[in-house]
């Protein structure tokens, strides 16, 4: 009998063995606590992603599909159907191009040694606190146009609102105030520079001030709710999948010893993590008509979860997929999405990833992992390591 609830704490502490059974027993899984259906298998989710009788309009997180809560109550990309995203994601895609992005590779370069510099005299540091997740950070921040002095205390707020502890459903009275104090600040500082009008910039807010969406400019709340969302996948993502890399390297060492002796290959080892252990591990939508998959009847009005990290692990998909090997070359996989809302950021992502990879494995090729330093996140959403402490030989950069 298949028991599963993503909120429990034996799905939160590992998840591989629940979504094993799924995919074997019942794919196509009805929680009704939740009036929810979850997909588990990799082709139903593709499929799902470019259905048009799922809609994104009535929420997408887990929150809001398992737990009923309302969505933000102006437009925001990511929970829009099509053709409304369509005016909202042209606003985006100038500057997430892969050659857009690769003109960023000098500075981004530059950052990460800086931030490396201290750290490489120490010979010892945390992969995801002391290193990506500060990156990341600056990155997002730049090309939000939110200032970067100011971003970190920004992230330390949405660590807040996704902490979680065992029997938790939801969020906490402590997670919803992170998030109050996140939205309100953000919104502070887009009045800000609405009042101050487009000054020509190219970041987010100064393109979303001067780009009218649906006949009409954004509204107040319209952007709040877009730079949100932009900094919340800005900071989760390369962080995590950068300190699983790490990780798994570490635990195959001949892998690591072939991604050291030709560096080419670190791409393909960051896909890999990305595939076996996804960091954004589940996503949802609302029944908009009846549909049936495998049998099964999904009603309009009721929840569908996508359980992304699930699909990465199909069998069907990927030959020994529980297996770690950066000789992989899968043709599709489902890491940064599918559709219309496949992850737009995908080229800044594996840039990043590509970067720190390399810098890392260049300062300390035969680091060693402090095992009983690292820590995996505890969530329904997030998947990976927030805490992958490293030794090596500390040199001067």
């Amino acid at each position: 009998m298949i028991e599963y609830d993503p909120f429990s704490d034996s799905v939160m502490q590992n998840p591989w063995p629940h979504y094993a059974a799924l995919r074997r027993e019942a794919p196509v899984y009805y929680l009704e606590k939740y009036d929810t259906w979850f997909l588990s298998k990799f082709e139903d989710i593709r499929a799902s992603t470019t259905n048009d009788v799922f809609t994104a309009e009535r929420g997408v997180t887990p929150e809001m599909v398992m737990l009923k809560a309302p969505p933000p109550p102006d437009p925001v990309f990511s929970m829009l159907d099509q053709p409304r995203q369509r005016d909202y994601r042209r606003m985006f895609v100038p500057r997430y191009t892969k050659n857009a992005i690769s003109r960023m590779e000098a500075s981004i370069r530059s950052t990460t040694r800086a931030l490396l510099a201290p750290l490489a005299e120490r010979g010892r540091f945390d992969v995801y606190r002391d290193l990506a997740d500060p990156l990341a950070v600056a990155v997002i921040a730049d090309l939000i146009g939110l200032p970067r002095e100011e971003a970190p205390s920004l992230r330390a707020e949405i660590a807040r609102y996704f902490a979680r502890r065992p029997g938790q459903i939801g969020t906490t009275p402590e997670n919803e105030a992170a998030r109050t104090t996140l939205v309100t600040r953000l919104a502070e500082i887009v009045a800000g520079r609405m009042q101050e009008g487009d000054l020509g910039g190219d970041d987010h807010i100064s393109v979303m001030l001067r780009t009218p969406a649906e006949g009409g400019p954004l509204s107040l709340g319209s952007m709040v709710a877009t730079v949100y969302t932009w900094l919340v996948t800005g900071v989760e993502v390369v962080p995590l999948s950068v300190a699983n890399t790490i990780l798994y390297l570490a635990r195959h060492p001949d892998q690591r010893r072939a991604v050291t002796q030709d560096p080419s290959l670190i791409p393909f080892a960051y896909d890999e993590s990305l595939r076996y252990d996804q960091p954004t591990n589940l996503l949802g939508r609302f029944v908009k008509e009846p549909v049936e998959i495998r049998g099964q009847k999904l009603g309009s009005g009721q929840g569908v979860m996508f359980l992304w990290a699930s699909g990465n692990r199909d069998e069907e998909e990927f030959p020994r997929a529980d297996v770690f090997d950066i000789a992989r070359r899968p043709p599709r996989t489902l890491s940064f999405g599918h559709g219309a809302h496949k992850c737009i950021g995908e080229q800044l992502g594996r840039l990043e990833g590509r970067i720190l990879l390399e810098e890392i494995l260049a300062l300390a090729p035969e680091y060693e992992v402090d095992s009983a330093g690292v820590e995996r996140t505890y969530s329904e959403f997030l998947h990976g390591h927030h805490a992958v402490p490293i030794e090596f030989a500390a040199r001067s950069l």
